[in-house]
């Protein structure tokens, strides 16, 4: 390849300037001296010039041109690599593979879906660039919505017929596969429609392959159909392979009619004879509980409103809130005691300990740091469990299902964790446990007013505590109090349990304040609540009291917005409280908050603590205003 460049008029960096060089066209110069014309010779040659003529200007100042190439080859730009060679005959590499180049927009092209090149691309480029206007909507236009239902239904009905079809010839792998799609509901319609008669699942239950027989059980309860009663029925009481028999019993569980429930009640799950049959054991007795379960799935639980005797109790707060629950339970009329994991009372009237609303959790404590023994918990959990119960397994570093279900076995059965009256808590550590009863049949009524929230509002008992934790800086036995990012009203509303006083709420977002107004209404709240900017709110008068939970930037906006708003924030406080009036703002951002803080010094710094809440650690901030 010609690796010489061509140069322009006027000279360019790299070459030596050619005579005449100012710039002229060529067709308007004058011949050079001796008729030569000025690019007749080759770079390399000096050339002469006639006497009186000078010389042409050198670009370059004092500095000599560039020296050309000469016989030396030019640089090669492409280091040692030589350079591309040009295609010559042959034609050039196509850029795009095997793959046809892409046609010019608006030019109609074959897919193999049979949808045109337009089609793809509605928006041709029919203008020159600079006509075209911007474009600010979507990429692509609108589909028209397609329902999750009606796009599974337009995917595996096709699927679903074959499937059927290949019943006779492979029955393991289509029914398999037909259980599976069964679990969803548009497929488990269309698979109904096709099993209006149901022959060929009937004949599938006594089918020669067990998993043939265990798959076709699989569909059938997914119908839950009472039609299939009978059928099934008949392959539990003959059914002898026994990892056939836990789909069996599940699929009239979901039946759950009379005769269901005669079958089921009246199986006797088989003994182990060897190790070889635990596991298969094992699973027929769990499945068989749960087809026990399943019979009284519709009816409701009797609700507990006091124990058969009384007994220790552990009442649990949120982290840093102890002292706090300590004095709601005392001023209820129980003597009661503060340890590091809660308050402790004795008592059998747990109804009224599940109306204190600084308790997190109401637990009766089973035995604390004995040996993890599936045997030994059951001791001590079967005199006062109510069945049915779910067992919560905690820390456990060994086979949690295997755990559960031996705890399950000796307590004869009756895990339920969908329906249950009692969790029977297992908290492990290293080899040892502690284990706990919590009952799930106590009425709590406590929030009932709470019917909408939003995504970061704060729980209701956390908010409990924070309001009467605040009352504890206040000297006014009605404070006037603020809340100035008030979400939908949780803060106030539990203030408002604790001492009647005038609550002003304020919150840049409609749609929170529409939450908060309806909450109020529930709560029989006498809260305002303002749709206002809390940086340009100017109240009437100061308030005694600011309660906030303030943006963490991790739920609502972001760290940097946070950074101008906290700083504007702290900035206006002093005008918001009366002189000595407090502020509790409770925060993620307290490295933040206490930054802004330091640049405010009408704001002192009363208390500080450190709480927890779905497994983050915000923090408490007490100030007073001077």
């Amino acid at each position: 390849m010609d690796n010489s460049t061509t140069k322009k008029p006027g000279g360019s960096s790299g070459s030596a300037p050619r005579g005449n060089a100012g710039g002229k066209p060529y067709a308007g110069r004058k011949p050079a001296p001796h008729g030569a014309k000025p690019s007749s010779k080759p770079y390399g040659e000096k050339r002469t010039y006639a006497p009186g003529d000078k010389p042409a200007p050198r670009p370059y100042g004092d500095k000599p041109a560039p020296r050309s190439y000469g016989d030396k080859p030019a640089p090669r730009p492409y280091g040692d690599k030589p350079a591309p060679r040009s295609y010559g005959d042959k034609p050039a590499p196509r850029p795009y593979g095997d793959k046809p180049a892409p046609k010019p927009y608006g030019e109609k092209r074959a897919y193999p879906d049979n949808r045109s090149h337009s089609d793809k691309n509605p928006y041709p480029q029919s203008k020159p660039y600079a006509e075209r206007k911007p474009f600010s909507g979507p990429k692509y236009p609108p589909k028209a919505p397609v329902s999750p239902r009606e796009e599974e239904a337009a995917v595996t009905e096709q699927q679903l017929q074959i499937l059927v079809s290949t019943i006779a010839t492979e029955p393991v792998t289509s029914l398999s596969a037909l259980a599976a799609h069964a679990k969803k509901r548009a497929a488990r319609e269309i698979l109904e429609r096709i099993f209006a008669d149901r022959a060929v699942l009937y004949a599938a239950l006594a089918a020669p392959e067990p998993k043939a027989r265990k798959n076709a059980a699989r569909v059938l309860g997914a119908f839950a159909n009472e039609r299939d009663t009978e059928a099934l029925v008949t392959a539990l009481q003959t059914e002898e392979m026994r990892y056939v028999v836990p789909s069996i019993l599940l699929a009239l569980g979901a039946i759950a009619n009379p005769r269901a429930g005669e079958a089921i009640n009246a199986y006797v799950p088989p003994e182990a004879a060897d190790e070889t049959e635990e596991k298969h054991v094992s699973d027929i007795l769990e499945a068989h509980e749960k087809a026990k379960a399943a019979l009284s799935r519709d009816i409701p639980l009797p609700q507990r409103t006091r124990l058969k005797e009384p007994r220790e109790v552990l009442l649990v707060p949120p982290a840093g809130f102890g002292e706090i629950l300590l004095k709601e339970t005392t001023s209820r009329g129980f003597v009661a005691t503060l340890h590091t994991d809660g308050v402790r009372v004795t008592t059998d009237q747990i109804k009224t300990l599940q109306e204190l609303r600084c308790a997190q959790e109401l637990l009766l404590p089973l035995a604390s740091s004995i040996v993890t023994d599936a045997e030994q918990i059951a001791q001590l959990a079967d005199s006062v469990l109510t069945r049915p119960y779910r067992i919560e397994l905690r820390n456990y570093s060994g086979d949690r299902a295997a755990f559960i279900r031996a705890v399950s076995t000796a307590l004869g059965g009756g895990d339920n964790p969908s329906r249950y009256a009692d969790e029977l808590r297992i908290v492990c550590n290293n080899d040892k446990c502690d284990v706990f009863i919590r009952p799930k049949d106590v009425p709590d009524t406590r929030f009932a007013y709470r019917l909408r929230s939003l995504p970061a509002s704060i729980h209701p008992v956390q908010a409990a505590c924070l309001a009467r934790y605040a009352l504890s800086f206040v000297s006014s036995a009605r404070p006037r109090t603020l809340d100035p990012f008030c979400g939908s009203g949780t803060l106030l509303f539990e203030l408002e349990r604790a001492v009647p006083t005038a609550l002003i709420g304020v919150d840049h977002s409609e749609r929170a304040l529409d939450a908060a107004r309806e909450n109020a209404a529930a709560a029989h709240s006498s809260a305002r609540f303002v749709h206002k900017d809390i940086l340009k709110f100017e109240p009437r008068d100061p308030f005694d009291l600011i309660l906030t939970n303030m943006p963490f930037g991790n739920r609502v906006g972001t760290h940097s917005l946070n950074e101008m708003l906290y700083r504007d924030f702290v900035r206006v406080l002093p005008r918001l409280l009366i002189s000595g009036g407090i502020a509790v703002l409770y925060t993620m951002e307290h490295k933040l908050l206490s930054a802004c803080l330091k640049e405010e010094p009408s704001l002192s710094l009363a208390a500080e603590m450190t709480t927890e809440a779905g497994g983050l650690n915000p923090r408490v901030t007490v100030l007073r205003n001077r």
